[in-house]
């Protein structure tokens, strides 16, 4: 037997190759009757495939969804002892860090504890108000006043805080002097 010529005025022809149209239904050359298609999306059951019938499907969870069993989940309330820990930071924190620290604590539980909120919200104005009186005495460097200036108002500060962090732990709500309530 012998095969035909090829002609030589026709292009040559090409093998059709795996995922290729022309290549027509039936099992791609080199791969098993069993496996899926390159094209073909990850958690369809082939009609091939099995899945035991206690067993959950592949994949990940729908977002926000849980598992059967888990209660919802939503905001949890604060322990009073991590909200003396968060108020005692919030109020230790200013004279190194300025308003920073009261600030996340604030948009971090101002949902979750009332008590909370209302501390660190007190913390943030007195650190916006220290802030301030920093910034200025430091401007007033320049007269050498602010070289008087600046150590007093890191000292009052420091006093300040200390108190508010006695108050705290106390877990009474503690309002400090001469504050400006620019935050509400």
């Amino acid at each position: 037997m012998s095969t035909p010529a090829a002609d030589p005025s026709e292009p040559p022809r090409r093998r059709p190759s795996q995922g290729d149209p022309e290549a027509g239904p039936g099992p791609a050359a080199g791969r098993a009757p069993g496996q899926p298609t390159p094209h073909q999306p990850y958690d369809q059951q082939t009609p091939w495939s099995y899945r035991h019938p206690g067993q959950p499907a592949a994949g990940y969870p729908q977002p926000g969804s849980l598992p059967p069993g888990y209660p919802p989940q939503g905001l949890v309330p604060v322990s009073p002892s991590d909200e003396k820990l968060w108020a005692l930071l919030s109020h230790l924190s200013i004279p190194f860090f300025g308003f920073v620290v009261p600030l996340v604590v604030y948009l971090v539980f101002r949902d979750r504890s009332r008590w909370l909120k209302d501390s660190a919200l007190e913390a943030l104005n007195f650190s916006i108000l220290y802030t301030i009186a920093i910034t200025a005495s430091a401007i007033l460097t320049v007269a050498l006043i602010g070289l008087l200036l600046l150590p007093l108002v890191w000292v009052l500060a420091v006093v300040l805080c200390l108190l508010a962090a006695v108050a705290a732990n106390r877990h009474e709500l503690y309002r400090y002097p001469l504050n400006w309530r620019l935050v509400t």
